[in-house]
């Protein structure tokens, strides 16, 4: 029997550490995103050369509007994506400890006894 749960006990943290790998991957991708995001404001907002007129300005506020919300919406996107996948973990890994049990007791009823 120890053979089975040590082959299960492998396979499950080998993808819990999937999962956690995925994860942080996730949190560098949503630091590099915002960060991306604030570099093309300031590139878009500090084009040489641009006339000081009404209308520029008026379209650098409608910049600045719109990256701004952009950039909230990646943050708060971006975290709600993070609680959900720990989450996801989370029932993974009560699932395994439950699957282990069920499968720690089918392996003491298949077994015949000596």
């Amino acid at each position: 029997m120890d053979k089975q749960l040590e082959y299960f006990d492998m396979f499950t943290n080998a993808q819990k550490q999937i999962f956690r790998n995925l994860v942080n991957i996730q949190k560098d991708l949503r630091v590099q995103w915002v960060s991306a995001v604030g570099k093309t404001y300031k590139a878009f907002t500090s084009i040489p050369g641009l006339p000081e007129t009404e209308q520029t300005r008026n379209v650098l506020n409608q910049l600045n509007t719109w990256f701004g919300a952009v950039e909230i919406s990646s943050i708060s996107a971006s975290e709600e994506a993070l609680k959900t996948q720990e989450s996801w973990i989370s029932s993974y890994e009560k699932q395994m400890e439950t699957s282990r049990g069920v499968l720690k007791n089918f392996v003491e009823l298949a077994t015949p006894e000596a």
